[in-house]
């Protein structure tokens, strides 16, 4: 089974249209559309659970909900959030049950989504952003780790935790696991995040109770139209079993 999430950049308004719609055919082909039309045989490499940041009510509208809908995915909202910006869970499978909840401490209207499938929980967030949000994000991903804990079958944060390292390690997760540690560390897919010469790892899978085979981050090749990226954020691909 192999899930994707992805921080879209929909407040910046600057082709948003190009970058979206390039986005999700990078997502449900699995390569920037130009490489599946230049590929003889080609083959998709649709996920099976596709989880969004930053989606706002022009991009869900025309991109997001025709791109997943055609592909067979069940959506949760089922239309826009009432929020500027908002989160979205596809997925393949019936949906059991979905909510969406605001964090206790936010100055940003952030709260958790949480989406169940037979077998699996999904959330996914977009936690406080900026330095002076450090308190309230910690105190968000801290909500989330002991939602995940408290669970007894198979569940996964995918999202964007705007986390730094330290603040990471001050959470001390010991009971969750962070999906680009357990699969290596590897450096070439540390960076989710980039802007001039700074990067980081903001975006980040956890999970509990499942077996992870594969991680990766994509997205990093430029839109021709517009020599620029889809995003600010890099897209992330899981395949766990």
């Amino acid at each position: 089974m192999q899930l994707v999430t992805w921080n879209l950049n929909g407040l910046e308004d600057e082709h948003l249209d190009v970058r979206t719609e390039a986005a999700m055919f990078n997502i449900l082909l699995g390569v920037p559309i130009e490489k599946a039309a230049t590929t003889p045989n080609f083959k998709p490499n649709t996920p099976d659970i596709v989880v969004l940041q930053e989606v706002v009510e022009r991009t869900y509208h025309a991109h997001i909900i025709p791109h997943l809908k055609a592909a067979g995915f069940n959506i949760f909202p089922q239309k826009p959030s009432e929020r500027s910006y908002f989160e979205v869970i596809a997925v393949r499978q019936p949906i059991l049950a979905a909510n969406y909840t605001k964090f206790e401490y936010t100055q940003q209207g952030r709260g958790l989504s949480t989406l169940t499938i037979d077998g699996l929980t999904i959330l996914t967030a977009h936690l406080e952003s900026q330095k002076s949000g450090e308190k309230m994000r910690i105190d968000q991903a801290k909500s989330i780790l002991e939602q995940m804990n408290s669970q007894q079958g198979a569940v996964i944060f995918a999202g964007d935790t705007n986390l730094r390292k330290t603040e990471w390690e001050s959470l001390n997760p010991k009971k969750t696991n962070d999906a680009w540690e357990i699969t290596g560390a590897n450096k070439k897919h540390q960076t989710t995040w980039q802007h001039k010469t700074y990067k980081a790892r903001y975006d980040r899978i956890w999970y509990n109770n499942l077996t992870i085979k594969k991680f990766e981050t994509f997205g990093k090749n430029k839109i021709t139209e517009i020599n620029q990226i889809a995003s600010d954020h890099f897209g992330l691909r899981l395949t766990f079993e």
